[in-house]
């Protein structure tokens, strides 16, 4: 809390085993967010603090820094949102703004394997914060998200996992 990581990308998330994993959880596999040299800590600076700078990495600005304006935490839910649309798409996420609504949007859509309702939410959410005094509320969507995995029977789990490792085994 109160870091902005910076430069949230695929390259930047490490799978570990939980005999290598520093950790009292029980679960046996962990995802950890790694590479903290661009982060800045929100507690050193006073409070209200923005940024209008760019990272200069195309695929991973957020919608902010590509229109000038400032930005904060958003850096790091469009990297996120970059993340997951990669896991999905098997491609980095390009965005768009919608002529008709003017909310940004990804050019490519969740593909019908996935939940569209969920991810065309939280596409909403992530791309279209209307500024750094109003963020997205985070136990919203990991309740959604929460609600979205218990609500898929254990087999429709596993066999999804099974389909996707074997699509990106494909990919390779």
């Amino acid at each position: 809390t109160g870091i902005i990581h910076g430069d949230v990308k695929p390259d930047n998330w490490l799978l570990r085993d939980k005999e290598h994993t520093m950790t009292l959880s029980r679960m046996s596999k962990s995802v950890v967010l790694i590479d903290f040299g661009r982060s800045i800590d929100m507690e050193l600076l006073p409070a209200g603090s923005q940024f209008t700078v760019s990272c200069h990495t195309e695929q991973f600005e957020c919608v902010e820094m590509q229109n000038g304006r400032p930005w904060t935490y958003q850096v790091d839910y469009y990297g996120l949102l970059s993340c997951i649309h990669m896991m999905i798409h098997n491609e980095y996420m390009s965005v768009m703004q919608d002529k008709g609504s003017g909310k940004w949007v990804p050019t490519k859509k969740p593909h019908r394997r996935v939940d569209r309702e969920f991810f065309e939410m939280l596409y909403d959410k992530f791309l279209n914060v209307p500024d750094c005094n109003h963020l997205p509320d985070l136990e919203v969507i990991i309740d959604s998200l929460d609600r979205l995995v218990k609500g898929m029977p254990t087999r429709s789990r596993a066999q999804g996992l099974m389909e996707h490792y074997q699509f990106m085994e494909k990919m390779e």
